[in-house]
This record gives C-alpha cells, structure tokens and sequence, in this order.
C-alpha cells in the first residue's frame, strides 16, 4: 500500500457514517484549537535529536542516538494501535521498509502507548522495524510535539471507548503529533514532517526523494 492519500481518506469517509456528527465536530475543534498552537520549536532541522530515553521492546530504557549510533534513522511518532490513521500510516511504512532498508536507513516507530501493547501490535502488524514506548511522552515533550486533550473532547474518545489514560498509563489525556523525523548518521536533523490534523500523515516518497 503506497497511495496512503487515499487510504487516509477512506477512513475519513468511513468515520463520517459511523461516528455521531456531534462527535466529528467535537474532532474538528480539537483540531481548529491545536491549529492555533506553536509545536516543534525546541528541536528543528539542522539540530542534534534530542536524548531523551525510551523504553525499548527488551525493557531498556535507552536513546535513540544510542540505540542506533552512526546509522541513518527514520523515527515516527504515532499515537497508538487504537488508531486507524496510525494503522494505515504503519501499512506504508512497511510498503516502504525494504526500499528504506537498501538506502541504509533504521526504522523506529514511537508510540506513548503500553509497552506490551506497542508489542503486540508489532506482532499483529508483522512489523520488521523496531519499537519503542515514550512513557509519560518524556521524548515527544522535549521535542515539543505533545499535547493534551481538551476538556470539551476527551468524553467522545470515551464513548468511542478509547481511555487514552489508561491506554498510555498517565494521569492526564496526553497524546503526540503525528510527527517524522529523519536523522543522518551523527543523530541531526535533516528532515521533519509534524502536523497537528491526525488524519494527514507523510507520505514516504517525499522521504525516498530526499535521500536519493
């Protein structure tokens, strides 16, 4: 699958029919609001990624500098399993792996959600690129790519029985942009793609021409 466009609207189509439209519109001021904010100031192209550690699927709790050093990387950052649009981006993502691989480029996806979950989730997906969790999204706040969900919004999650709380094991309803960062061999930052609309993800061909 490599036209995630048009995936991407299949599922926003589908969801105009099966959720209630006080719930969609509810989504889109989440969204209109968060447009009104400043994200990704503290870590941009150019600088060194930040340090901030992960959990790793083996219980470590590592960088992602130091888990890849001297390599090329791909890190995505993506809300979770519980999210179609996350589903359809790690569908491309692996469409492109092999060719992401060739180039001598890592895959990492990020996720604040359970690490058992991210886990399985890598199994049910067949996921060949490494995993890792951002607990308590220590790594996606330094990088100034989180937020929290407003009030107004947080109870339509809740009906569509999504906890993000408890999904991410946090105390407050915290989330992170769907962001990608692609680092060259010394952890800088050559290229990022963020954008506070979910439903909008990268396509990888703009990251194929970048590296070619």
């Amino acid at each position: 699958m490599k036209d995630i466009k048009q995936e991407l609207e299949a599922i926003s189509v589908g969801m105009q029919s099966q959720v209630p439209t006080e719930t969609l519109n509810a989504f889109g001021q989440s969204i209109a609001d968060l447009q009104t904010k400043e994200f990704g100031k503290t870590y941009e192209e150019g600088m060194q990624f930040s340090g901030v550690a992960v959990l790793s699927e083996d219980g470590r709790e590592i960088s992602v500098l130091d888990l890849f050093q001297g390599k090329r990387m791909l890190v995505s950052f993506v809300r979770g399993s519980w999210c179609p649009f996350c589903n359809v981006e790690m569908a491309h993502l692996l469409a492109y792996y092999e060719e992401l691989k060739v180039m001598n480029v890592e895959v990492m996806v990020i996720s604040p959600m359970n690490i058992e979950a991210i886990k399985q989730w890598k199994v049910d997906m067949g996921m060949p690129f490494t995993i890792a969790q951002d607990k308590e999204l220590k790594l996606s706040k330094s990088l100034g790519i989180d937020f929290e969900l407003q009030d107004f919004v947080q109870p339509h999650y809740e009906a569509l029985g999504i906890d993000v709380k408890a999904i991410n094991d946090t105390e407050k309803a915290e989330l992170v942009l769907p962001a990608v960062y692609l680092l060259d061999e010394n952890g800088s930052i050559t290229y990022r793609y963020m954008d506070v609309n979910y439903g909008n993800r990268l396509d990888l061909k703009e990251v194929i021409a970048k590296l070619s």
